[in-house]
């Protein structure tokens, strides 16, 4: 019987864009799927799929599947009502992805859900590596899936060490078959208090059929909805109030910069590291493309059980290296001004921090030195407050989870959704360790991979803890990002630490959940009055905008 660190292996490895098969995809819901924005895998589009109330109330779609080379698709479904003549369809000719619906349904055509950069038919299925990060996996023994060999595994939302948004999803278990042989999941069941969610599975599956090899079965049909080329409509400017608001925004956060008496990379004398440390080891090239042994990816998916973990944190930053070709254009002013005030005679900023956890949404990060009054000293959650404190007041709301990108060095597993290779053994500042080179996974060019905006990177992970001793990423040849933990200590918290006692007189301002009003509400003098004002207007406009699409959506429902 297959083990957790072979399944492990085996749903990281899943690589969809190099099998050819053919199946029947079958759903089935507890209430009427809406268009919804997949939250898993970095997915950025709206799919909704036609399905038939049944007898028994509950909702069935389905469709002909067909994958080819080369991440080529096709997913062909009969629209409830329409006969023979309603069929719809979608899927990618190997260049980009396509929609079509009969002209009669109405509407736009709604493209496939994007995952990792690319359009996979049934993501749910098809990029099993999702269940590595934010959920606990427990192997329950061999299937038999529809004739294949698979592997029965289930899925529970995890509260890791820093906190999770298990509280979003409208499941709390997950059970999957696993194909024992290319990983991905031939059935995936979710499920909420013992009842059904949704049911995905493929039927009637055969490798290798001769048709996938034909590339015309992947062509779009004429009139076809496209998504947009690799580098097409990048530089198109960004309109609307929203925007407009946001960009006026920015002219005022640039202003602001540039008469603030300390302005990052730009401290005192002494203060402020004119040079990124000089990496030792090197990091792996691109020669070291082994994939790392199950034992790694293990080693990353436990990264994220509870624990207790104290080191110290610091982060090297060079923004002029990361700033993107093309930023200076992005808004019509504003967003140029912000960019020319952070970038001339820019050095490397520096952050450090004293960094302790101990299980789900208890943590404390303390900064020693924060010299700017906007910026807070410390962070603290003891699972049911969170206090933020600034140099005059104390932001004080509900237990989340700490968002601060020193949480992507205590928890690691979102490594496992890029593409790892390496993996060897070595000591680093006294700590036996494995090193690994990071890259996209398969189309995924465009995902953010936690604190990560540019490949490669390289990653040194703790062989105790799972936690990344270092994490270093390259703009071109220059080192612009490099972020590790230090002193690192395993012994237990005591809880009074997570806590922040707040001395009287001093004043609090309770959350909001707006992450403008937020930020405001904490900004000291006449700067703070200024930006409070801002964001007012601000969220005015996001508000009259968010009250007419909901007015639209509901007009579209009806309909």
């Amino acid at each position: 019987m297959a083990g957790l660190p072979e399944v492990i292996g085996l749903l990281y490895r899943a690589d969809w864009t190099r099998l050819s098969l053919s199946a029947e995809m079958r759903s089935e819901t507890g209430r009427e799927p809406l268009p919804r924005l997949s939250r898993e895998g970095g997915s950025r589009w709206y799919r909704a799929w036609p399905v038939e109330r049944q007898d028994n109330g509950r909702y069935v779609g389905g469709g002909a599947l067909l994958i080819g080379p080369g991440g080529r698709w096709r997913l062909e479904c009969s629209v409830p009502g329409r006969g023979a003549e309603g069929e719809a369809a979608e899927g990618n000719d190997g260049e980009r992805g396509w929609s079509w619906r009969p002209p009669e349904v109405g509407g736009p055509p709604s493209l496939p859900v994007k995952v990792g950069g690319a359009y996979p038919p049934v993501p749910e299925l098809l990029c099993p590596s999702c269940l590595l990060g934010g959920y606990t996996l427990e192997v329950l023994g061999p299937v038999t899936a529809r004739g294949r060999e698979a592997i029965a595994v289930a899925a529970t939302p995890r509260r890791d060490v820093l906190g999770s948004g298990s509280a979003e999803r409208p499941y709390d278990r997950i059970e999957v078959a696993v194909d024992a042989e290319v990983g991905i999941l031939l059935r995936r069941i979710e499920t909420s208090g013992g009842e059904l969610v949704t049911l995905t599975e493929l039927t009637d599956l055969t490798m290798n059929p001769p048709e996938a090899a034909d590339p015309g079965r992947f062509a779009p049909p004429p009139g076809s909805h496209h998504s947009e080329s690799p580098g097409e409509n990048r530089a198109e400017t960004p309109s609307g109030p929203v925007w407009a608001a946001m960009d006026l925004a920015a002219s005022g956060l640039g202003a602001l910069i540039r008469h603030a008496p300390h302005r990052p990379g730009h401290g005192a004398a002494g203060e402020q590291p004119e040079a990124m440390p000089s990496p030792d080891p090197a990091p792996l090239g691109s020669a070291d493309g082994s994939p790392p042994p199950d034992e790694v990816l293990d080693l990353l998916y436990r990264s994220g059980e509870p624990r207790d973990l104290g080191a110290t944190a610091r982060k090297w930053l060079d923004l002029a290296a990361m700033a993107p070709e093309g930023f200076r254009t992005a808004g019509r002013g504003g967003f140029g001004d912000l960019f020319d005030a952070m970038t001339p005679e820019m050095n490397v900023a520096v952050t450090e921090a004293r960094l302790r956890v101990s299980g789900p949404d208890r943590y404390r990060l303390d900064f020693p030195r924060r010299p700017r009054r906007i910026d807070s000293t410390t962070i603290a959650c003891d699972g049911e407050r969170r206090w933020q404190v600034f140099q005059d007041r104390i932001l004080v709301g509900p237990a989340a989870p700490l968002r601060d990108d020193f949480a992507f060095l205590a928890d690691s597993c979102w490594l496992l959704r890029g593409r790892l290779s390496g993996g060897a053994e070595l000591t680093y500042r006294g700590r036996p360790a494995r090193q690994l080179r990071v890259t996209p996974g398969p189309g995924g060019e465009e995902v953010v991979l936690g604190p990560l905006f540019m490949y490669p990177t390289d990653a040194i992970v703790d062989a105790e803890t799972g936690c990344l001793l270092r994490l270093i990423s390259y703009a071109g040849d220059t080192l612009a990002l490099w972020s590790e933990l230090d002193d690192i200590s395993t012994e237990p918290a005591d809880p009074d630490e997570f806590r922040v006692h707040v001395p009287p007189g001093t004043r609090t301002v309770e959350e909001t959940g707006n992450l403008i009003t937020d930020a405001a509400a904490v900004m000291p003098g006449a700067k703070g009055t200024a930006a409070r004002a801002a964001a007012e207007a601000v969220n005015r406009t996001a508000g009259a905008v968010s009250a007419a699409r909901s007015f639209l959506d509901d007009l579209r429902g009806r309909r």
